[in-house]
């Protein structure tokens, strides 16, 4: 295809985009003009009722979200500094491709304990009770999780660095060597029959519930989102060893596209509305009315959405027109969703100048989690919609994929979204185990702003600017030369790469480690009961009102 036809592309894609932005705008003065009304604080944020939780989840995912952002310092450092750690040879043990498919491995497997331990969370709440030997069951799945975890992860180390010579032994065992399905097969099976055990667990918990509504209710809406977690990642074992490789990657942008970015997304979006059903924050009708607005977008638009994988398959430049154009439109039910909780969370300012976002952990206990969810909601537009659009666009994707634009992109989407959405399911669960102190609301407001300041930095200081200069270099000299060690050879880029450090240490010390403290405090708190003390946490915003 001419340049000419993929100028010509762009225009068409362009054109979408600002049909996206159009809807983006209009959608989001909804409930401005008054569409949604917040309700009162429901029996669940009141204390009144309490399902019980496993916080070893929660532990277990603190643990994996430290080590995956431990190996993202250390390929930002490989960038800046590719032979040594500060003149130390950690390279021979952990190597870039090593710390590199272990910081991917991870983002996916913390932000799966998270969904993990927030649908046993939920479910019992949603229900009114819990059946018999949930804990049980709930005991076992850990038990598998952190299996598949560490197995895998072993496995890939074995293959790096050539302890498995068999490349089938590696291929069951090791690394199949896939970004997203780099797990060797037998873990990925392992990882789907745990969430197949997953979505027993949501049912016995909802069936009671489930019996006297209506196929399209909320509760059933939470189920079939859950069901579509194993069922869609399931399909990255659809191809062997041996499949070619455009039916290799064909499934492999399934589980990366419609897996990550669709049904993960509806998961999202069903379980943020039941949260905020369950404490008062939405009314239920309003947030059923958006999970069918989020289905249309994202399983109808999503699937469409996905041709923009299909670039370098041959597929159509009018395809990846549309392709961006709906992959950018899926942001918009999760935005309204959190702009709505925002101005619940403003109530109370104009009468009192107190308003709830404003208010101290002891009367809203799930302020910080909350907040976590509104940073969802601006880097779902940001990182997914903005970026994720510029770099879809034909003209631009041709000359920039695997570049840095693509990393930016990345970080600002995954850990944006997922991470801080994961985060915010956790701060969830710890208001029922951590007690609620001046330590808790630092912990939780020092890690709130590092993160999401840090991966500000990340992306505005060295992801984005590199991706712009390589876009540049791949324009004069040839894309083989901005991908190449000459161009990260260059006196600015590794300027670039150095100034990245500020933002990583914020990152990891600022905001990791008080979710490590608060976990620390959920295990000394472990057998304390499990409630939120009822009146004091609501009433002053009650009268606010």
């Amino acid at each position: 295809m001419s340049i000419i036809a993929k100028i010509k592309s762009a225009r068409v894609a362009t054109l979408a985009a600002g049909a996206t932005l159009a809807l983006s705008c209009g959608l989001a003065t909804l409930p401005a003009c008054g569409v949604f009304a917040a309700r009162n604080q429901s029996t669940v944020a009141q204390g009144k009722y309490y399902a019980a939780g496993d916080p070893r989840y929660d532990e277990f995912f603190v643990g994996l979200f430290l080590l995956q952002g431990l190996c993202g310092g250390a390929n930002a450092h490989y960038h800046a500094e590719p032979t040594t750690f500060f003149g130390l040879d950690v390279a021979s043990w952990f190597p870039y491709q090593l710390t590199r498919t272990w910081h991917l491995q991870l983002a996916l497997f913390f932000v799966a304990t998270a969904y993990l331990a927030i649908g046993i969370f939920l479910a019992p709440m949603i229900a009114g009770k819990e059946p018999r030997h949930q804990s049980t069951l709930a005991l076992v799945l850990f038990g598998a999780l952190v299996v598949v975890v560490v197995g895998s992860l072993a496995g890939e180390m074995l293959s790096y660095r050539g302890a498995i010579e068999s490349p089938s032994t590696a291929w069951w065992l090791g690394a199949q060597g896939w970004e997203y399905l780099d797990l060797g097969r037998l873990w990925q099976i392992a990882l789907t029959a745990g969430l197949v055990l997953w979505l027993v667990i949501i049912f016995r918990g909802l069936r009671s519930k489930l019996r006297g509504e209506h196929l399209g209710s909320l509760p059933w809406l939470f189920f079939y989102a859950a069901l579509s977690i194993p069922l869609f990642y399931g399909v990255g074992m659809l191809f062997g060893p041996k499949s070619h490789f455009a039916v290799i990657d064909f499934w492999r942008f399934w589980v990366v596209h419609l897996w990550v970015e669709d049904f993960l997304e509806i998961f999202t979006t069903v379980t943020v509305a039941y949260m905020f059903v369950l404490i008062g924050m939405v009314p239920e009708r309003a947030a059923t009315r958006l999970i069918y607005l989020e289905i249309v977008l994202y399983s109808i638009g999503g699937v469409v959405g996905s041709m923009h994988h299909l670039y370098f398959s041959g597929a159509p430049a009018v395809h990846m027109a549309l392709g961006a154009f709906f992959s950018a439109m899926e942001v918009v039910p999760l935005v309204l969703l959190t702009f709505e909780a925002w101005r619940f969370m403003r109530l109370g300012e104009g009468e009192t100048g107190d308003a709830a976002v404003d208010a101290s952990e002891e009367r809203f206990p799930h302020k910080w989690a909350f907040m976590f969810l509104a940073a969802v909601g601006f880097w779902n537009f940001v990182g997914a919609g903005i970026f994720g659009f510029l770099i879809n666009l034909p003209v631009v994707s041709y000359w920039e994929i695997g570049t840095q634009f693509t990393a930016n992109h990345g970080h600002a989407a995954m850990m944006g979204v997922y991470g801080m959405l994961a985060i915010g399911f956790f701060l969830f669960v710890a208001a029922y185990f951590v007690p609620r102190d001046s330590r808790t609301e630092r912990a939780m407001k020092w890690s709130f702003w590092s993160l999401n300041g840090g991966l500000a930095w990340m992306v505005c200081v060295n992801l984005f600017p590199i991706g712009a200069l390589q876009f540049d270099d791949a324009l004069v000299r040839g894309y083989w030369h901005a991908r190449s060690p000459e161009f990260f050879a260059r006196g600015d880029v590794r300027a670039l790469e150095w100034l990245r450090l500020p933002g990583d240490v914020v990152f990891i010390v600022g905001g990791i480690l008080p979710l490590v403290y608060l976990a620390a405090r959920m295990v000394a708190n472990r057998n304390r009961p499990g409630t939120i003390p009822a009146r004091e946490a609501v009433e002053p915003l009650a009268d606010a009102r």
